[in-house]
């Protein structure tokens, strides 16, 4: 056991996007038209044939054990001569039960299915459950509201529904490596104050590139819009005699185009001490690349520059309160290829 590392743990992906479609069985299309009853879609949701097409809101979904829930936007409305119902607010879940909705003013189970399936599709998963037989309760309610020229059925199949989902993040596997290459003008800036720039465990140094371990819970959107890239390690800026301060496990929020970092400022009382997780950089665009296939997102060359809070910190405990470091001076580039799961 100790020498095998344990997999790492999946998580649920808050849902971005996608497209769910209910197929009706042609049996039931049929059924319909004998019961006077007509199917329309309305509020977002679209009818094409037999298909009934509703937009992915939201939702959460873990795409490697292919489970969750997903909401969708739209109305499918059920009419008759006298009366109509709605079906709204669809919620599609991986149960023997895929489909609840809201019908009439109840939020019910809709269908069953006995034959459910889940397989990936780039970062997100699609979901089909064949086999949909409608429940005793919607039948009932379908009955009681719309007075069908023909009585709905509990287990009357009505057809089929695929839903593709894709997330707003990803969850990131924790496995490879961040690079932070310094800027030579900061290195040489760093120099000039005799302050050394040292890496700590698991982080690690070859010349002015320091290398910094992913690690769990972190999540990133496919095109790097929004998300943080959580990176273990930390890293030591020292000046024998004087100041001495620590970057522990920075973090990259890609959303707030900014580093954070546990950050503390030695010794003290001179010095604050710990001071938390804050902004230490901010950060820039670079090129970004997305391959659905491999679930890889990568991120090369986004500049990385000092905060203000950062420059002032510097400038107490390396330049005697001297305004050497200047907020937005550039301090190196950021690149890593991240894993999504």
């Amino acid at each position: 056991m100790l020498t095998f590392p344990l997999a790492a743990k999946a998580a649920y992906d808050p849902i971005g996007g996608g497209v769910t479609r209910i197929v009706l069985d042609k049996r039931f299309a049929a059924f319909l038209e004998r019961a006077g009853v007509s199917v329309s879609a309305k509020a977002g949701a679209a009818k094409r044939g037999r298909s009934l097409v509703l937009p992915v809101t939201g939702g959460n979904f873990d795409p490697t054990v292919g489970r969750g829930e997903v909401e969708q936007e739209g109305t499918i409305v059920f009419s008759s001569p006298r009366r109509r119902v709605q079906v709204r607010k669809l919620v599609v879940k991986t149960t023997h039960a895929p489909l609840v909705a809201r019908v009439g003013g109840s939020q019910l189970k809709v269908a069953t299915s006995t034959a459910t399936n889940s397989k990936r599709q780039g970062f997100g998963a699609v979901f089909t459950a064949e086999k949909l037989t409608l429940t005793a309760k919607v039948a009932t309610r379908f009955n009681k509201k719309l007075r069908p020229q023909q009585q709905f059925e509990a287990g009357q199949r009505i057809g089929k529904l695929v839903t593709g989902a894709q997330p707003r993040v990803a969850s990131i596997v924790p496995t490879g490596r961040a690079s932070l290459v310094f800027d030579a003008a900061f290195v040489a800036k760093l120099d000039q104050h005799f302050v050394s720039l040292n890496p700590i465990a698991p982080a690690e140094r070859q010349g002015s590139t320091f290398t910094l371990p992913l690690i769990a819970e972190g999540t990133l959107a496919p095109d790097v819009s929004t998300g943080t890239l959580r990176t273990g390690g930390e890293i030591e800026f020292l000046q024998l005699g004087a100041g001495q301060v620590f970057w522990h496990e920075l973090w990259f929020d890609v959303g707030l185009h900014a580093a954070l970092a546990e950050v503390d400022v030695e010794p003290t009382p001179a010095f604050p001490g710990k001071l938390g997780q804050v902004p230490v950089l901010s950060l820039g665009g670079g090129v970004v690349a997305s391959d659905p296939g491999a679930r890889m997102i990568t991120l090369a060359g986004a500049p990385l520059a000092l905060a203000p809070d950062t420059a002032a910190i510097f400038n107490q405990a390396f330049a005697a309160g001297k305004a050497d470091f200047a907020a937005g001076e550039l301090v190196g580039t950021l690149s890593f290829a991240a894993q999504g799961q």
